[in-house]
């Protein structure tokens, strides 16, 4: 299974790769940013102004995607906890029953007569 993703990610990465490369070589040209209560502007090449926005598209997805399975994960450890409460139960049963039964045998030997005939007789 590992085999099979490495191939999968080398036959996506690897065109990724060579789009953002050709990308990054042809667009080098620089480009005025500004922000609107600020007088400042500054002039940056292209493919840093892209590559940063899919940087920070990136942060906020990855955030995002957190963010919301953290009900999951909560589902996720309420369900182990009563799971290991479950298992604690049954294995307090188990040692219960075998108390139990070994409780039976041992008043069930008691109450047994005599087999031999000269320890009964004493």
């Amino acid at each position: 299974m590992r085999a099979i993703a490495k191939i999968l990610g080398i036959v996506i990465g690897l065109p990724i790769i060579i789009v953002s490369v050709a990308f990054a070589v042809a667009n080098t040209e620089p480009v005025s940013l500004g922000l609107y209560p600020f007088e400042t502007v500054v002039a940056v090449p292209v493919v840093l102004l892209v590559f940063v926005v899919l940087l920070i598209g990136f942060a906020i997805g990855a955030i995002s995607a957190f963010l919301g399975a953290g009900r999951l994960r909560r589902r996720v450890r309420n369900a182990e906890f009563r799971l290991r409460q479950m298992e604690m139960t049954a294995a307090r049963i188990k040692r219960e029953e075998e108390a139990a039964k070994a409780k039976e045998r041992q008043e069930a030997a008691l109450q047994k007569p005599a087999d031999h005939p000269v320890l009964a007789a004493e």
